[in-house]
């Protein structure tokens, strides 16, 4: 696959996932009007919409000549993945969390709004994940219910919770010589098991990869992929700008986290996020030349 075909894949399913996304918004979170304001300047307009994507295209690999009615509840689930990732950027942000004041190019939602209902907004968010997964219209009951248990496995406790709190407890100790395991499992809990979940997601939607073998190797994709995903943030943390980013560059320096070229030198991280890679792609052979395989290789060329 060129890379002008990965962009035009990109361009498209993210042009669905945002017109999604904001439909989503207006039928069903726009009980309060500041509190839909808050949401749509959270989720519409911005991000690289990377777990709708693992989502879309791992059922694509899967499910290559489904209807398009199909497809439709796959990306309601894609846009529950958004929901519940942009849910937990909000958290991120907030002053008893990461503090900090940018967010997608813009001022994080707490510093647009307020604290109150940057905690509101990321609430009714991963409410709304939730509430999606459980609707969509053309899925088995059994299915959706796994669905479910899928995403919620990936951002409670054993999941984005516990990730972010090993991430708050956690500074940089060259001394201690398990500070490399350490910050491979904040990656894997905050970072990797989202990024698996979408795919799982995606897999499971497309009700062909019932083997527990085939599922397995899925997982496995995603979490290598989310590894290194979360390495190469480390990495741009120390290099980008904000205007690049998008974010406030270099905090994690600033506040002694633990992260891995800290631990383990750039170089080292670098190669291991291209090693993660390159295991990501061998999982799924019959993904090459997909745009799944595509937005993989991209983790380790990303510049933002």
């Amino acid at each position: 696959m060129t890379s002008s075909d990965f962009e035009r894949a990109a361009q498209r399913d993210r042009a669905a996932v945002e017109a999604r996304l904001r439909e989503l918004l207006d039928t069903r979170a726009a009980h309060h009007d500041r509190v839909r304001e808050a949401l749509g300047y959270a989720l519409l307009g911005a991000g690289k919409r990377v777990r709708p994507l693992l989502c879309l295209w791992t059922y694509d690999v899967f499910a290559p000549h489904s209807e398009a009615h199909a497809r439709d509840d796959v990306l309601d689930a894609a846009c529950a993945l958004e929901c519940v990732h942009t849910y937990s950027l909000i958290h991120d942000d907030l002053p008893c969390m990461d503090d900090d004041d940018l967010r997608r190019g813009k001022p994080s939602l707490h510093r647009r709004f307020d604290e109150a209902t940057a905690v509101l907004a990321g609430d009714a968010l991963l409410s709304l994940s939730f509430e999606i997964l459980a609707g969509l219209e053309r899925v088995a009951a059994p299915v959706a219910v796994e669905a479910v248990g899928i995403l919620a496995a990936a951002v409670g406790t054993g999941g984005l919770i516990t990730g972010q709190a090993l991430d708050l407890a956690a500074t940089d100790d060259p001394r201690d010589p398990d500070s490399v395991a350490r910050v491979e499992r904040i990656h894997e809990f905050k970072t990797a098991r989202l990024l698996a979940a979408a795919r799982e997601i995606g897999a499971l939607l497309a009700e062909k990869p019932s083997l527990a073998a085939t599922r397995a190797r899925v997982r496995e994709a995603g979490l290598l992929a989310g590894s290194a995903f979360q390495i190469v943030d480390d990495l741009l943390d120390l290099d980008g700008d904000a205007k690049t980013l998008g974010k406030t560059p270099r905090k994690d320096v600033a506040h002694g986290k633990l992260t891995y070229p800290a631990v383990a030198g750039r170089a080292a991280a670098s190669a291991a996020a291209e090693d993660r890679v390159a295991r990501a792609l061998a999982c799924l052979p019959e993904a090459a030349g997909t745009p799944l395989a595509a937005l993989i290789a991209y983790v380790t060329e990303r510049r933002s």
